[in-house]
């Protein structure tokens, strides 16, 4: 009788330590895909963070923007504190409201700003021309004036409106060899606002 019992322990204990073993080896196994995929979830939270910072700071820029005449012509003021001219003082407000990590690189990144009139639903104008005004001249803007009629209500009334579009080319964080292979080391994030603005409504025939 004890030997059966002896037996049947040491054939239990056998067993256990046999699947502890296979755990272990298959969990050896799993770890660098899962540690590929942690990186990855984390290189994507840095991405995101970034993008909402271009967003919040396009919102800001484009309400800032709402209340300028961008048909107003240049005054000549160089600085930011004294200007009043649109298309000085917006890239003036992009310095200061987008944060620390999001520096427009000169080269490749870029604010564009574009005015638009538009009635029964289609746009009759823009400004300064249907590319936009380009901060430093990498982008034009990604509206076509068909996208923007399509946004548009043919029953609303005459309106003009100010686009405000950014374009930032995130560089991994981590930057780790198995995420690059599959995405791209740089990425162009691109965020916009469009706020209303009085100062561009079409202007009603006699």
């Amino acid at each position: 009788m004890g030997k059966k019992r002896s037996l049947h322990w040491l054939r239990s204990y056998t067993t256990r330590k046999k699947s502890r073993g296979q755990s272990i080896v298959e969990f050896m196994v799993l770890l660098p895909l899962l540690i590929m995929m942690l990186s990855g979830l984390i290189e994507f939270g840095f991405m995101l963070n970034f993008y909402l910072d271009l967003i919040d700071g396009a919102r800001e820029i484009a309400r800032f923007g709402a209340n300028l005449d961008p048909l107003e012509a240049d005054d000549g003021i160089m600085d930011c504190v004294n200007t009043t001219y649109f298309y000085r003082l917006l890239p003036c407000m992009a310095d200061q409201i987008l944060s620390e990590q999001v520096v427009l690189n000169p080269a490749t990144d870029d604010l564009v700003l574009s005015a638009i009139a538009a009635a029964g639903g289609a746009v009759t104008q823009r400004f300064p021309d249907a590319d936009g005004w380009s901060y430093k001249g990498n982008h034009i803007s990604k509206f076509t004036t068909a996208q923007i009629n399509g946004m548009l209500n043919a029953a609303a009334p005459a309106t003009g409106m100010v686009v405000v579009e950014i374009y930032y080319d995130y560089h991994m964080v981590l930057g780790l060899p198995w995420i690059t292979m599959f995405v791209p080391d740089t990425i162009t994030l691109h965020a916009y606002s469009i706020m209303p603005n009085a100062y561009v409504e079409p202007t009603p025939t006699p």
